[in-house]
């Protein structure tokens, strides 16, 4: 594969991503609901998916954010930890 085709991929990629992320946000964040994300003050969800799509600093944090969660739930570390906290 060359570079070229490589790039193209990563792009694809991460336009999938950035997709799926304000899937997620327009699905499970209420319109009423405000997030505070790191110093930036709170963001409701048409702002966070506003971020996202810039790609801005603000934006990579909440696709990691929901990333990293992804991750927890695929490899059983959310339920692991959601089991440690409320028991079986």
């Amino acid at each position: 594969m060359t570079d070229s085709n490589n790039s193209k991929e990563r792009n694809n990629v991460k336009k999938e991503i950035k997709e799926l992320v304000i899937t997620r946000i327009e699905a499970q964040m209420s319109p009423n609901l405000r997030l505070s994300i790191g110093n930036q003050g709170s963001l409701n969800a048409n702002e966070m998916i506003e971020h996202v799509k810039k790609g801005d600093e603000i934006g990579k944090q909440i696709i990691e954010s929901h990333l990293r969660f992804i991750r927890a739930q695929a490899s059983g570390h959310l339920l692991t930890a959601l089991t440690s906290v409320f028991g079986e």
